[in-house]
């Protein structure tokens, strides 16, 4: 019997499920390594987007870090630990300030060479009604010691949970993963989920009754 097969494999060819899955398995394939390519395509960061982008290129502008206008930022701050009545609105300068003052916490039995992407910094930039939030480091697997940057844009909306940061675009280096419905949500909440956010923080994001991003701005309101 199994030779009859071999002969009729020989006389007809392969059949029509060896010839689908050999087609998905080379689609599958392509796919993988175009979004490889695009991961690691370069992104070019910059202060201001230039008069004439190179077309193709993805860029990312950093927001402003002048410490001269973030001089409130640990007032604010304490305004809304301290769970009164209070209503601010956080620049950029002061969303990167509070940024760059948080100590990084290492969790148990992890270490920095165990880790595939080690991250440098984040950076905030706030026009036009959007959040724009940027995650700047290092991808280090297989011997690579490579840039790489996680950028996206976005609001806040209401949910049951509170108010939850929805993105728009979502790109990991020059891969915009937003083209794929329901990638970006998983993308994000898998971030979000993995982040160790201090007590007091996350006593205070529960009480907040509004948080909105308004022109360069973003504001946080407390009952």
């Amino acid at each position: 019997m199994a030779s009859n097969k071999k002969i009729d494999r020989a006389n007809n060819g392969p059949g029509l499920f060896e010839i689908s899955l050999g087609v998905l398995l080379s689609l599958t394939l392509g796919v993988a390594l175009a979004a490889l390519h695009l991961i690691f395509k370069p992104v070019t960061v910059v202060d201001k987007m230039p008069d004439a982008p190179d077309r193709g290129a993805v860029y990312f502008v950093e927001g402003a870090t002048n410490s001269s206008k973030a001089r409130q930022v640990a007032r604010k701050r304490q305004m809304l630990i301290d769970g009164g009545s209070a209503e601010v609105m956080f620049n950029e300068e002061e969303l990167n300030a509070l940024m760059a003052s948080a100590e990084p916490e290492v969790k148990a039995g992890a270490s920095a060479s165990s880790e595939i992407f080690t991250p440098e910094r984040v950076n905030f930039r706030v026009r036009d009604g959007q959040l724009q939030i940027g995650l700047l480091g290092k991808i280090k697997a297989l011997g690579l010691n490579e840039d790489l940057v996680f950028q996206t844009k976005g609001k806040f909306v209401e949910s049951p949970e509170g108010f939850q940061y929805v993105a728009d675009e979502f790109y990991i280096g020059s891969l915009p993963t937003h083209v794929v419905p329901g990638l970006t949500p998983y993308l994000i909440n898998r971030i979000l989920s993995s982040q160790d956010v201090p007590a007091d923080m996350q006593g205070m994001w529960k009480k907040l009754k509004l948080v909105a991003v308004e022109g360069s701005a973003v504001r946080l309101v407390q009952p």
